[in-house]
């Protein structure tokens, strides 16, 4: 029963994201953060407005790049093993924009990716504006190891829907609008099992899964109304 929130934002406050829940990544990471992306993360491009989170997509050169976002997480600031979390977003509509809705394990920076495990609620292809991907990685005895399936969500980018995952000892489930259309079993050999795990908001640009950024692109957003996390 995951009925009790433990965890919200809301972001009902204007300006940066609460400095009290969320830290930032920064910059182009290594290799453009492992998967050849093109955007220079800053602090700049997350902004708190009318009660909603947007992180904004850019082109514009800055430090070498061309192209800026944000990146933004609850490293540090909350982790958590198991419960519910439902994120209610808009997501950009430009070819190019790769959003993201997802966790890492808080071991990260002992054990590294992906031997912390990865959960993605809600990943988008450049080219595709009509799918959510649900996703989890981890590291099997001497290989990356993943399992995704993908779900269609109409209007993505015109109005807002809720991702979620469930998470227990026993599943990792994800779902669009309460809708389930991913599951796969928890078990003491995956770094999913009884180990705490932190939550990571961005758009990327570019990249393996974003794919070619639409020459004409300018700017797009991600809006996210709530992170909330029930246990």
């Amino acid at each position: 029963n995951n009925d009790v929130l433990i965890w919200a934002e809301e972001f009902n406050e204007d300006g940066s994201p609460c400095s009290k829940n969320w830290t930032y990544d920064l910059g182009t990471g290594s290799w453009g953060w492992g998967n050849g992306e093109s955007q220079y993360y800053t602090r700049d491009n997350a902004v708190v407005e009318n009660g909603v989170l947007k992180i904004i997509a850019k082109k514009e050169n800055y430090q070498d790049s061309q192209y800026t976002s944000a990146r933004i997480k609850t490293q540090g600031r909350f982790n958590f093993t198991y419960g519910r979390i439902d994120v209610r977003a808009k997501l950009p509509a430009s070819q190019g924009t790769w959003p993201a809705i997802w966790m890492l394990g808080s071991n990260f920076t002992q054990v590294g990716w992906p031997h912390c495990g990865e959960i993605d609620i809600m990943e988008q292809t450049g080219n595709n504006k009509n799918k959510s991907l649900g996703t989890v990685h981890w590291w099997s005895t001497d290989h990356n190891a993943s399992y995704g399936l993908t779900t269609a969500v109409a209007n993505a980018s015109t109005q807002f829907h809720v991702y979620s995952c469930e998470w227990t000892d026993k599943a990792v489930k994800i779902y669009v609008d309460d809708v389930k259309y991913f599951e796969m079993t928890n078990s003491s050999s995956l770094p999913f099992y009884n180990k705490d795990f932190f939550i990571i908001l961005n758009v990327a640009l570019g990249g393996t899964l974003g794919g070619a950024i639409d020459s004409n692109f300018t700017e797009d957003t991600m809006e996210i109304d709530y992170v909330r996390v029930y246990q």
